[in-house]
């Protein structure tokens, strides 16, 4: 699982990382599965990619915005998993109950963290995450994400770099291989390549023609015909496994 945490007071921020640390060991006893942890002293940089975040820990209360005005900004962002407000010098449950908003997502808990508190909550995302997802890490020059399903539609190379087209538009640019990134590709079996420079997300395919085919963001390649069958394969690949989840 992959946690945040958002806190102007440095040495609240480094104790919730050492409890943190502790979830982990914990986990990875239990389950083999670890914590990622990721600690924000700014707002800005915290909200770069909050989508790929398990759980949200926060507590801003020293400057503008502060934590419950953070927390509307990660639903207007699109954050659907649990954001978690540590209540100390702002008392966030109030905030949120004069709010009069409804927000499923958001849950509380008191500083000083207690362990058995902390323990419950981590418990709790846990639980709300469910099964894993696959995703694929991608580490850009300007941050990392972590992505998922269909969220990339196409890869070109271009030069030493290849450049990562997601469906939310953004275009993220990896100092990389292409036949290594391929490897990596291998839990999407939606992505293909289709010439030596690019590939492609068969299920944002908007049209193909001979020798070419445009994706969904109007990105257009060139099919090689040494991969004139890939299109053709992925498929088949994606029907196997839908027929074999049913």
């Amino acid at each position: 699982m992959h946690i945040a945490v958002c806190d102007d007071n440095i040495a609240d921020r480094k104790q919730t990382e050492r409890l943190l640390g502790r979830q982990s060991d914990r986990f990875f006893k239990e389950s083999g599965e670890r914590l990622w942890i990721d600690s924000y002293g700014n707002v800005e940089a915290f909200l770069r990619y909050p989508q790929m975040y398990d759980g949200l820990f926060i507590d801003m209360k020293n400057e503008e915005p502060t934590g419950f005005e953070i927390a509307k900004m990660l639903l207007a962002a699109g954050v659907v998993r649990p954001i978690v407000l540590c209540v100390s010098d702002i008392d966030y449950r109030k905030q949120y109950e004069e709010s009069g908003l409804d927000i499923p997502n958001l849950m509380f808990i008191d500083k000083p963290l207690k362990v058995a508190e902390l323990t419950a909550m981590m418990d709790k995302i846990k639980l709300i995450k469910g099964d894993p997802i696959p995703t694929l890490e991608l580490r850009g020059k300007d941050g990392t994400v972590y992505a998922k399903n269909d969220e990339i539609v196409c890869i070109r190379k271009k030069g030493a770099e290849l450049h990562i087209y997601m469906e939310d538009g953004n275009i993220i640019v990896l100092i990389e291989d292409i036949y290594n990134f391929y490897d990596q590709c291998a839990i999407f079996p939606q992505l293909c390549p289709i010439n030596e420079n690019s590939i492609i997300n068969v299920n944002h395919i908007k049209k193909t023609s001979f020798g070419k085919v445009t994706m969904d963001n109007n990105e257009a390649f060139g099919i090689s015909l040494t991969y004139r069958n890939a299109i053709k394969q992925a498929r088949e690949i994606i029907s196997n496994n839908n027929n074999g989840n049913k």
